[in-house]
């Protein structure tokens, strides 16, 4: 049976992966930047990307793009494990990803999915992650008819 810190530390470490995920979904740089340490790297490396720091990232992906609608990123399957003040973590993840299309009406979709391997750290602030590996499982990118409203 676990302790109660033990769910504490689990609880934190699910926090610092979630805020990954949402602050780049939803481009709330707050909860952002509440997922990684001071020094941390994102590492798409292993799928053919680059190797940057959260910081860079951001400022990235910040940058204007008229084209953009959507990302999720959903995490599943994620199995933790906990030493003193260090972690490791794997997730998989789900991807959607929309940006519109050149044809009006239509959008292009990017489907994916694969794995997070985080290493964490615990800090005065709570647990982050201070280095992410990316694995792609599987991508598929389709243009398909634009069903939501927007506005």
């Amino acid at each position: 049976m676990m302790e109660i810190g033990e769910l504490t530390d689990r609880i934190g470490i699910e926090a610092a992966l979630r805020n990954y995920a949402y602050g780049l979904d939803e481009r709330r740089w707050s909860a952002w930047d509440l997922a990684f340490t001071d020094d941390a790297v994102v590492d798409f490396t292993p799928m053919g990307g680059r190797r940057e720091t959260p910081a860079r990232m951001r400022a990235r992906l910040s940058e204007p793009d008229p084209a953009w609608l959507f990302a999720q990123h959903p995490l599943i399957n994620t199995v933790v494990t906990i030493d003193g003040d260090q972690a490791t973590a794997y997730s998989d993840f789900a991807m959607e990803t929309g940006r519109r299309a050149a044809t009006e009406g239509q959008v292009v979709r990017v489907s994916g999915g694969g794995s997070y391997v985080d290493t964490l750290r615990r800090t005065s602030d709570g647990w982050r992650i201070s280095e992410r590996k990316v694995f792609m499982k599987w991508k598929e990118t389709r243009q398909v008819p634009d069903e939501v409203r927007r506005s």
